[in-house]
């Protein structure tokens, strides 16, 4: 099991790592936004290519050390190496590229399949595609409630995460998914105000995907601890 985390440490670096190249490459949205930066800019800010390798691997690391089935780990070790850029061009731009989402949505999915192949069991891949659902529509909801109420709060890129995230965690197990997604929401609030109160973030449009993917790390490795 030691290897198992090496190796997803290791290649979740490599991941992580390609995230500039990859951002010098993807368009910019089709609407134009002055005050956001250009996501090639963002690709050579200093130190960013072994931060994104570094946050990566000891994501990958954590879940890899914590669940039970490595046959899931690749799953992690491809959502942590580019959550790793979501989380870092949101923080940057309040946007999650679509050119980045739908691919790992993809991948996230075949994985998942080899996962559910490897081990034997179809409801692996089941699980997941209920979970994948669910999570997309609550996330839906809480989009449609923000934008009729708050004046758009809620991003529609945080619903298409919520889906690739939802799909992840959902192969693991429903304690995985409910502490993943909710852990997101909890990190958000209070990192949220914290950082607001220190000016660092607006309180009325920071980004959420960075929580969103630390929850779903947190959820991954220690969902089924809240119920034991």
């Amino acid at each position: 099991m030691d290897l198992v985390i090496v190796l997803a440490a290791v290649g979740a670096a490599v991941v992580g790592a390609a995230g500039p190249e990859v951002l010098r490459r993807i368009p910019e949205p089709p609407v134009p936004d002055d005050d956001k930066l250009p996501y090639a800019v963002l690709a050579e800010l200093r130190l960013v290519q072994p931060g994104l390798a570094v946050v990566a691997a000891a994501m990958a690391a954590l879940v890899a050390w914590r669940i039970d089935t490595p046959e899931l780990v690749p799953v992690w070790v491809v959502l942590t190496g580019v959550g790793a850029w979501l989380a870092f061009v949101d923080w940057h731009t309040r946007l999650l590229p679509y050119a980045i989402v739908a691919p790992l949505y993809v991948v996230t999915l075949a994985l998942v399949a080899l996962g559910a192949l490897l081990l034997g069991d179809v409801d692996v891949l089941v699980h997941a595609l209920v979970a994948n659902v669910v999570v997309y529509v609550v996330f839906r909801l809480f989009h449609w409630f923000g934008h009729r109420f708050f004046g758009g709060a809620f991003g529609y890129g945080d619903v298409r995460l919520s889906g690739v995230l939802g799909l992840a965690l959902g192969a693991l197990g429903a304690s995985e998914v409910f502490v993943g997604m909710y852990g997101g929401f909890v990190l958000g609030a209070v990192f949220g105000v914290v950082l607001s109160r220190l000016r660092i973030v607006d309180a009325k449009g920071f980004a959420f995907g960075p929580y969103m993917v630390v929850g779903a790390v947190v959820g991954a490795a220690f969902g089924p601890a809240f119920y034991r």
